[in-house]
């Protein structure tokens, strides 16, 4: 081509010249950008060069078209996968934050629940503690408890906790007590009011040994204007109740009358004489 020929146009060979350098020119530029963004190797830009000395510029840039095609699709469908497994991670985050949510709701809800009825009990027992058998102080959420302490009065009352066996509490007692000479009432061969003492504090209660029958004003300090259930005694306090019944001695004695001693008829409210010869209940206390 330096060397000039007769009859040729070189003015046709020119434009094929500037043709040829500019699909060169995209050429290049076509295996820099797949170099850079399609992360095609050397190796295969190398090839692609290669391409473009055998054959025309034209063809290697058909191949490098359906190269970089196939390399692009195959970065979209990693691109793909990786969105799919991002939603598939914000979904499982999403069940686990809303698991979350319900489990903290249950809890808010449990605790709330939990702290009303908390809120109740230090309400319903105010100025009351319960005592364990053991003597020791239970919560105010305790399902049952051997005796209670009145915060007023200092003094512990004794709780029955099974039922059928009625101990410490009894039933079915007469009035005796045998140094009071002249009134002392009646043995009734052992049911009395002081071997049933005896044998408490011999056995013991909540480990105490000093338990005894209550005064007619300490009876009376238990005493309410309403019916609690049955009685007119705070049923939900003494849960001994119902197995006991409703009348209970006291130690107080009618200074009138040898044969009487005061009891307390909480199912009418009220106190009374009674003859010493009655067979009535006892619910034993001690001070504190």
């Amino acid at each position: 081509m330096l060397t000039p020929q007769t009859g040729r146009d070189y003015s046709l060979v020119a434009v094929a010249l500037k043709q040829g350098l500019q699909e060169l020119e995209k050429l290049l530029n076509g295996l820099i950008k797949a170099h850079d963004d399609l992360l095609l190797s050397v190796v295969e830009v190398d090839d692609i060069s290669a391409l473009a000395e055998l054959f025309s510029c034209r063809i290697a840039q058909q191949v490098l078209q359906k190269t970089s095609t196939a390399r692009r699709k195959q970065l979209d469908k990693q691109k793909h996968k990786l969105l799919a497994n991002e939603t598939e991670s914000k979904d499982v985050l999403k069940e686990d934050v809303l698991a979350a949510v319900v489990d903290q709701t249950n809890n808010f809800v449990a605790q709330n629940k939990e702290d009303r009825m908390l809120n109740k009990l230090e309400a319903q027992f105010s100025g009351w503690r319960k005592i364990g058998a053991s003597g020791e102080e239970l919560g105010v959420l305790a399902a049952s408890w051997a005796a209670v302490v009145d915060e007023k009065t200092k003094l512990m009352w004794a709780i029955n906790t099974n039922l059928i066996e009625k101990y410490p509490n009894c039933s079915d007692l007469m009035w005796f007590y045998p140094e009071l000479k002249g009134g002392e009432g009646f043995a009734n061969q052992g049911k009395n009011t002081t071997d049933w003492l005896r044998y408490v504090n011999t056995k013991g209660w909540c480990g105490f040994y000093d338990w005894r029958l209550p005064t007619l004003e300490e009876l009376r300090g238990l005493l309410t204007t309403e019916v609690s259930r049955y009685y007119h005694i705070r049923e939900d306090i003494f849960t001994d109740m119902q197995a006991l019944g409703s009348r209970f001695w006291s130690s107080t004695v009618d200074h009138k009358s040898t044969e009487y001693a005061w009891a307390m008829y909480f199912g009418y409210g009220h106190d009374g004489l009674a003859h010493k010869s009655y067979s009535l209940n006892v619910r034993l206390v001690r001070d504190i």
